[in-house]
């Protein structure tokens, strides 16, 4: 529950490529020979040295992840190398690699293997496939290219929808990967994903005055490392932006503890399931729509129907004190009260939880329910309290102060209810006219001696009438109030957070 509250306040969602944006199921596209400067389409048509020792790398190194499983499929098994010491893939170096006596062979990232004048030369051979959003790992001997592999994902069919419903609902999406920036863009680009033509190479941020600029001005994040989308994590939320982050491997731990709210797949390790606090256990990141848009219509329905629940008991606690205080009889009997609860919190309350609310709620649950709720009770209590002692000035019985004062709470009741559905949509004016409906027929039928409703004076109904008319005025100034003292806050705290 805690984390679908979160999930409904998140105004930044940070996702990985793989397996989020994309199925996670790669397949190898092509290769190219850097020494023949050609494009080699199937494992058949290329060099038969650089094949044979492909083969011989993947049958070597233990990883097991998508990737290498997707090399092995193209390139079929081949005979282990005499390693001395293997060193399996890692996030943090980009590259795997296996020692032998005679030779060092790697396979990972160009950038992390390659000098920038050996990537030049077959830059141009690899442009057409990073273009298409396509990975490009270098297979290594020695410290030379001996072929670059090129490998495809299938972008998820709901990915387009999915990101369509965030950036309609506000949320801004921030893609982090250890991919290259420009496959890692182009990707997001095809998903939907807003401004991913802005990205950066995480390698070039060096500083955390660096990071924080970029969490401003980029959405697409690549060849980044496990410490850095911490990072990324932290100088969100020192810029105010309440983020969630989704991952699926060990790299992503110290992100998603970071996080505000965490998110694995199913299919993802043990590790980052166990340190998520929610799990998607169908692996299809587009359920987030179902538990971001139930968060919402949760978060938002209970802070509406509990201004209407808080109203009552402040009004009441204020009134109570008051009849102490001054030794007046306390007007409203339990049968008024119910009439109160039933009409004016009761079944609007529970009609209004039912709609679907999609608008994202800020934090501060108590203190938006006071603001919205003080101006009702308070104006219920000034009016209450005065017309009790216009009553005894002018002698009015407590029956009619009692009934009186339930017209006039009810009336306050509907004011705040209007105030909280807004915007007015049909839905709104129905359940505002149902109440209306109910509480006039309690009190003009046969319903009127189950709530004790009974007939008022002329006396009565004449300050009864000049009060109703006084509590829109006070009603309208004590919203004006509570809200110039809020703004007042909220300059104040954002100028502490500035200073500090």
């Amino acid at each position: 529950m805690k984390s679908i509250e979160t999930l409904a306040r998140v105004d930044v969602l940070c996702v990985d490529k793989t397996g989020t944006i994309t199925t996670g199921e790669m397949s190898v596209s092509a290769a190219v020979d850097p020494v023949e400067r050609k494009e080699i389409s199937s494992f058949s048509q290329g060099n038969e040295t650089s094949m044979k020792m492909l083969a011989d790398y993947v049958s070597t190194v233990p990883d097991a992840n998508s990737t290498m499983q997707a090399i092995r499929a193209w390139s079929g098994k081949g005979a282990s190398l005499p390693a001395e010491k293997i060193m399996p893939f890692s996030s943090k170096t980009k590259y795997s690699q296996v020692s032998t006596s005679d030779h060092v062979y790697q396979l990972g990232a160009p950038e992390y293997l390659l000098d920038d004048k050996e990537r030049e030369q077959v830059q141009s051979l690899l442009d057409p496939h990073l273009q298409q959003g396509e990975r490009v790992l270098a297979l290594v001997c020695d410290g030379k290219a001996v072929l670059f592999l090129c490998l495809k994902d299938q972008i998820r069919d709901t990915a387009v929808e999915t990101f369509a419903y965030f950036k309609e609902r506000g949320v801004e999406i921030k893609v982090i990967s250890g991919d290259n920036p420009r496959t890692v863009s182009r990707i997001a680009s095809s998903a939907g994903i807003d401004h991913a033509d802005q990205y950066v190479d995480a390698t070039t941020l060096t500083s955390a005055a660096m990071m924080e600029e970029a969490v401003q001005n980029y959405t697409v994040f690549g060849r980044v490392k496990p410490e850095q989308k911490k990072e990324i994590i932290a100088a969100l939320h020192q810029a105010g932006r309440k983020a969630a982050m989704t991952g699926d491997g060990v790299n992503d731990i110290l992100a998603m503890k970071e996080a505000d709210c965490s998110i694995a797949m199913g299919n993802g390790s043990d590790a980052a399931r166990q340190a998520a606090q929610v799990v998607l256990l169908n692996s299809d990141f587009a359920s987030m729509k179902d538990i971001v848009g139930e968060g919402r219509r949760d978060v938002n329905n209970i802070t509406r129907s509990s201004t209407l629940f808080l109203y009552k008991n402040i009004f009441s606690l204020l009134l109570a004190v008051f009849s102490i205080i001054h030794s007046f009889t306390y007007p409203l009997d339990a049968s008024k009260v119910s009439l109160i609860s039933l009409f004016n919190i009761g079944i609007p309350a529970f009609l209004l939880t039912l709609e679907d609310n999609q608008q994202k709620e800020e934090d501060g649950f108590l203190k938006n329910t006071l603001v919205r709720a003080m101006p009702a009770a308070l104006t219920s209590f000034f009016t209450i309290a005065a017309l009790m002692l216009f009553g005894m000035l002018f002698g009015i019985k407590d029956g009619d102060i009692s009934t009186a004062s339930t017209y006039l709470l009810s009336l306050t009741g509907f004011m705040i209810l209007a105030d909280i559905t807004k915007p007015v949509n049909w839905y709104h004016v129905c359940v505002f006219i149902l109440c209306a409906i109910g509480v006039l027929l309690a009190c003009t039928t046969g319903f009127r001696t189950l709530f004790s409703i009974s007939a008022i004076s002329g006396k009565a109904a004449a300050l009864c009438a000049v009060f109703a008319i006084a509590e829109f005025s006070v009603m309208r100034w004590m919203t004006q109030l509570l809200n110039a003292l809020e703004k007042i806050g909220h300059l104040q705290l954002k100028k502490k957070k500035k200073q500090a």
